[in-house]
């Protein structure tokens, strides 16, 4: 029998087996669940309704302001404002889709003010973009002196005639023409045609100012100044 003692076998390293443990991410903890949205009178009802209504308000207005500037420009400057509204408009919703976060209150007082330059400018081209009427003789006040002449209301049917003269003193004076037929009654002279429309079935009576001197009037129906109806009217100081 040996005395040699056995050397102890030390395994290696690399055969040690390894236990590595992996460590997984934490989770996040898990959110509350969130309450289902509360449906309302308002937001079921009143907003669907009142939504619409604000849009149409808001073309309405857009449209009715930018009409009224467009007539009271001429058609060159019509073009121009055109061209900055359109642009004005393109620079706005690009600046809104780039800033998404904009606050609420930034953006009531941006469109406010857009509004508000709209409104001054609509308000401002009220009178320009009104049609111009043609003006026309006003009547006088008081009346100092009247006149009635008669239209056909003699023996001849186309004739002018005075019941009580063809003359009237200066000042106010208001004619009535008293019609037998279809007649009417025009001043030839500038100065009294400014002050007298033309007396017709539907304008029978008429007070202008008239200066002294003889005016010469006519009736318009063709034909019938040929015949021989026409007169003077004779106004003394």
């Amino acid at each position: 029998m040996s005395d040699e003692t056995p050397t102890p076998v030390v395994p290696d390293a690399d055969d040690q087996p390894t236990d590595v443990v992996a460590h997984e991410p934490a989770l996040p903890p898990a959110l509350p669940p969130q309450p289902a949205e509360r449906v309302t009178f308002t937001n079921k009802f009143l907003l669907p309704l009142l939504v619409p209504i604000g849009v149409a308000a808001t073309i309405i207005f857009y449209v009715l302001n930018v009409s009224r500037i467009f007539l009271a420009s001429q058609n060159a400057l019509a073009v121009t404002y055109a061209t900055i509204i359109t642009v004005l408009i393109l620079a706005g919703g690009s600046a809104l889709a780039s800033a998404p976060k904009l606050r609420s209150s930034s953006l009531t007082l941006m469109l406010g003010g857009g509004f508000l330059i709209l409104l001054m400018g609509g308000l401002i081209s009220i009178g320009a973009a009104s049609p111009k009427g043609e003006s026309g003789p006003v009547q006088c006040k008081p009346v100092t002196s009247k006149l009635t002449i008669d239209a056909g209301n003699g023996s001849n049917p186309l004739r002018f005639t005075f019941p009580n003269g063809n003359s009237v003193k200066a000042g106010c004076v208001n004619l009535t023409l008293a019609l037998t037929g279809t007649h009417t009654l025009q001043f030839d002279s500038p100065p009294a045609s400014a002050q007298f429309p033309e007396l017709s079935a539907s304008e029978k009576a008429w007070a202008g100012t008239l200066a002294p001197g003889d005016y010469k009037f006519h009736c318009t129906i063709p034909g019938h100044e040929a015949a021989g109806m026409f007169a003077d009217l004779v106004v003394t100081k």
